[in-house]
């Protein structure tokens, strides 16, 4: 089974092949400005918490299970790679389009 994190906004990107069994939770991020580094890690975190619910829980005591656990996290976290790429590259041209307005502004002085 896949284990897929959809960012809300770009739940078309996450989208996988009709035969393919795939999980997902839609981890929320409006609330952060990803363009500031504690935006960043605060949307890192909740793809982190949303990869081990994903994935359950596992006993310390079988290796096994502890490394497939491991490797499942590991699958959910780089599948919203390209949605937290994405919504980095679109947060950080809002805010140059907001500055280049305010350039504009000042220019006319």
């Amino acid at each position: 089974m896949l284990m897929r994190i959809v960012l809300p906004a770009l739940a078309l990107a996450a989208a996988t092949p009709a035969f393919a069994q795939t999980a997902s939770i839609a981890v929320p991020y409006g609330d952060l400005d990803l363009t500031r580094d504690a935006g960043r890690k605060a949307l890192d975190a909740r793809i982190a918490r949303a990869a081990r619910r994903l994935c359950g829980t596992v006993g310390a005591r079988d290796l096994g299970r502890i490394a497939a656990h491991k490797a499942c996290v590991a699958e959910a976290r780089a599948s919203a790679a390209p949605q937290v790429e994405l919504a980095l590259n679109a947060a950080n041209a809002r805010r140059v389009a907001v500055l280049s307005a305010k350039l504009a502004v000042f220019a006319g002085f």
